[in-house]
């Protein structure tokens, strides 16, 4: 059964994406067959980019379901992203749920994030690779692990 928005003119309402407020006026076909709908849509990955491209640019804080979309359009875990941000999964998955505020710092990080991975010429995931290293070393830091090479004596770069 096609949905209200659709009936009203304004298309669409593409819910699938996970988030609330998007609705397509074309670019897709949606058929019935055996009583089930089945959306086909142009081009999903330009289409999830531009729903991204949106989110990133909007004045309003991200919501929870917008970060997700973020995440998962940029191809993220949740455990990835919390080694990114320095929080562990469970972290990101309340703030996903609406369970904690999403900090500010995330939030613009995120918009960033998802600018970057449409831009293969930013630098700022080197960055974040490197900070989450440093985090790493940060962690193995107390652990001093060395070994004698030449008469010298080096320390070990992992244990």
């Amino acid at each position: 059964m096609l949905n209200e928005a659709t009936y009203m003119g304004i298309g669409y309402h593409y819910i699938e994406c996970g988030l609330p407020n998007v609705y397509l006026k074309n670019g897709y076909i949606l058929e019935t067959f055996d009583n089930e709908e089945y959306l086909s849509i142009d081009d999903m990955d330009a289409l999830h980019v531009a729903i991204g491209s949106n989110l990133a640019k909007k004045s309003k804080p991200l919501t929870g379901a917008e970060l997700r979309f973020l995440r998962e359009t940029f191809n993220h875990s949740r455990r990835v992203l919390g080694e990114i941000m320095g929080v562990d999964q469970q972290t990101v998955g309340r703030w996903e749920k609406g369970e904690s505020a999403i900090p500010k710092t995330v939030d613009l990080l995120m918009r960033q994030l998802f600018l970057e991975s449409i831009d293969e010429d930013s630098s700022l995931r080197f960055l974040l690779d490197k900070l989450a290293e440093n985090e790493a070393e940060t962690v193995m830091g107390d652990l001093v692990v060395l070994e004698e090479q030449n008469h010298h004596w080096l320390r070990v770069a992992s244990a």
